[in-house]
């Protein structure tokens, strides 16, 4: 996995019971801080793809930052194709993932088998 210039991993939670994507601010700073995020997964690599941009187009997510430090997306869609592809993703867990930036196409890339399933605490907040 490549690490930022700073040090800090890319790094994004998925949350199969809420259908829920959590981008880390160290992701969308790799990412250029976009306004917008378009998701896509490579089924035959089993990896999923953020992708940034600075203008709407199809596909593509508003950016809206949270406590200044992260964002969600919600796709339940997206998260059961996600189930899907890979086996590593069970209903009703959390799990992280470490991810690669390829910044040719401004794109960060997190591979689904290598999910760690975490336990989230109940007093974190939304």
């Amino acid at each position: 996995m490549n690490d930022l210039d700073n040090g800090k991993t890319l790094t994004i939670l998925i949350n199969t019971k809420y259908s829920r994507i959590t981008v880390h601010k160290s992701t969308l700073i790799a990412l250029g801080l976009p306004a917008f995020i378009q998701l896509g997964y490579n089924s035959s690599k089993k990896r999923l793809m953020l992708f940034g941009a600075k203008n709407p187009s199809q596909n593509t997510i508003r950016v809206v930052l949270k406590q200044n430090s992260f964002c969600y997306i919600h796709s339940r869609s997206f998260v059961m194709g996600l189930m899907s592809v890979s086996k590593a993703l069970k209903e009703d867990e959390t799990y992280l993932l470490k991810g690669e930036m390829d910044k040719q196409l401004t794109a960060a890339y997190f591979s689904l088998e290598n999910a760690e399933r975490v336990i989230e605490s109940t007093d974190r907040g939304n």
